[in-house]
């Protein structure tokens, strides 16, 4: 029989109290974040939209990671601060989240989504990417898409119908996993009914007609540094590099290069 009387014991049972005193130490952290999340609700209850701050929260996951002590690492990180911005986000508004992954892993979507929006958050696999987007446009203000990144290899070119008019108020607002190189390309892409947020080094998509192939020059004249990534005649989808708004003067001096209907889909960065 052990004998718990021994010194290890008891410096076992040490490390282990204080282990207890920062657990009870963090819950009253959250709790008092939770109190200002729910004071942010009260001041927002007459606005309308999605209360989504995706710039907000890519900066504060950056300073987080810059700051954070060894053997704190960024991924941890990210895993602890979405589920507590997921949280604080349901005390403002329950948003429901839809996914359409097409021919991709739909266990993989889940998951990427599970990971972003929380543990509570409702999910809803709708199968294709246009079902997912339609019902966003049916529900804007509580629902947002979770959809296999457009054009990603092996999933089908589900992307062209972002050209319809029924999803023109939709747009990109994050690149998921959020932690990644910027370089890298997303696996997954939210859209919501509302407009993406500058964070710094963030990437813009761009859709447009180009039945010319002219939208490299088109890119060069206007001062924007990207390239096409994705073609579906005459559809054609555009990296650019830097945060553009939906109203960039340049994005409508891109058809004075033979382009048509040049539009912003979103923008997105990465931590």
């Amino acid at each position: 029989m052990n004998d718990v009387s021994q010194p290890g014991h008891d410096a076992l049972e040490g490390i282990r109290r204080e282990i207890d005193g920062l657990d009870d130490a963090m819950l009253s952290l959250v709790a008092e974040r939770l109190k200002l999340a729910d004071k942010l609700a009260q001041m927002k209850a007459q606005q309308s939209g999605l209360p989504i701050r995706p710039g907000r929260e890519i900066n504060l996951l950056r300073r987080l990671i810059a700051a954070a002590p060894a053997p704190v690492e960024g991924e941890l990180v990210v895993e602890l601060w979405r589920s507590l911005m997921a949280a604080g986000l349901r005390r403002q508004r329950v948003i429901d989240v839809v996914i359409g992954g097409g021919r991709s892993d739909p266990a993989r979507l889940f998951d990427i989504a599970r990971r972003h929006f929380g543990a509570r958050v409702r999910i809803k696999d709708l199968i294709e990417p246009q079902a997912a987007l339609q019902r966003v446009t049916e529900h804007p203000d509580r629902i947002v898409a979770v959809t296999t990144w457009p054009a990603a290899p092996g999933v089908g070119a589900w992307w062209p119908a972002l050209s319809e008019q029924r999803f023109q108020k939709l747009h990109i607002i994050a690149g998921l996993p959020v932690l990644g190189p910027a370089g890298e390309t997303p696996e997954a892409a939210v859209f919501a009914a509302a407009d993406a947020e500058e964070a710094g080094g963030d990437v813009s998509v761009l859709l447009a007609f180009d039945p010319h192939h002219r939208v490299q020059r088109a890119l060069g004249d206007v001062g924007f540094s990207g390239k096409e990534f994705a073609r579906a005649e005459p559809r054609v989808l555009v990296r650019v590099e830097g945060y553009v708004a939906a109203d960039d003067a340049r994005v409508a001096a891109m058809t004075r290069s033979g382009l048509d209907s040049v539009r912003v889909l979103g923008s997105y960065a990465r931590v």
